[in-house]
């Protein structure tokens, strides 16, 4: 494949995934890492693409959190875990839902379920409204808090001191980043701050988390993979499975 039209293929690749590692650029386009590090720089400077540790990302306001970005991406695979994810919620359960987009398609999956008498804790305004909006009688605890741009979710001090005043059974987090020596993280520090309190107050906690989250480790750590009770996913990557060997509390769905 000619440079320019390798260049413009792989634009196109993280326009529609709105972000991809060397790692699997140089899988999907048969090149070396070396090479892709070359067309990721080349397209950093024309500004059609942000460069990320590991890969890039696309060239937007919330490019690592925006929400319409996010929901577009691995859209099939999230829904995937939100059927599965909702199995595990029970009639009159009190559970919390984490931001983002694989929170919000559980939320939705839960909405079109036969479940009775949930009681939902959540700092997303955009869950919030999904369900005020729904026929479902649930009652619904919003955090209040100052949202976030691009991802609508509430954080700061009014946040953590609304969920301090609960003991919540179950918790289901989106995450952006799952690894051995990182844990369980998040790319933004005061939305981990967040889901460690309610992580903090819950009995039982799911990771929701596509495929493309392994191995990854962004700045902010949520937990330590030794003190994660489940994950919930699409698919483990193979090394990853490996690893994962040497925390036998981990129940991976």
């Amino acid at each position: 494949m000619l440079t320019n039209d390798r260049r413009l293929k792989i634009f196109e690749y993280i326009k529609r995934n709105t972000s991809a590692t060397t790692k699997e650029l140089s899988k999907v386009f048969n090149a070396s890492g070396s090479t892709i590090r070359r067309d990721l720089e080349y397209l950093a400077k024309r500004k059609l693409i942000i460069r990320s540790h590991n890969g890039a990302m696309v060239n937007s306001p919330h490019a690592e959190s925006g929400f319409l970005f996010n929901y577009h991406r691995m859209r099939e695979e999230k829904k995937l875990i939100a059927e599965k994810a909702v199995k595990f919620i029970k009639d009159y359960d009190f559970i919390a839902l984490s931001g983002g987009t694989t929170s919000y398609i559980l939320a939705s999956e839960i909405l079109n379920s036969t479940i009775q008498g949930l009681t939902i804790l959540t700092n997303s305004i955009n869950i919030t409204t999904l369900i005020l909006e729904s026929v479902k009688d649930f009652q619904v605890i919003v955090t209040g808090g100052m949202p976030r741009k691009g991802t609508y979710e509430c954080i700061g001090e009014i946040t953590l001191r609304t969920i301090r005043n609960f003991n919540i059974d179950k918790f289901f987090v989106g995450v952006n980043g799952i690894s051995i020596s990182g844990g369980v993280s998040f790319s933004n520090i005061e939305e981990a701050e967040v889901a460690k309190e309610i992580y903090n107050r819950s009995r039982q906690t799911y990771i929701i988390a596509d495929h493309t989250k392994f191995g990854i480790t962004k700045p902010a750590q949520l937990v330590d993979l030794s003190k994660v009770d489940t994950i919930i996913t699409d698919s483990v990557p193979e090394e990853f499975q490996r690893e994962l060997l040497r925390y036998g509390n981990v129940e991976i769905v």
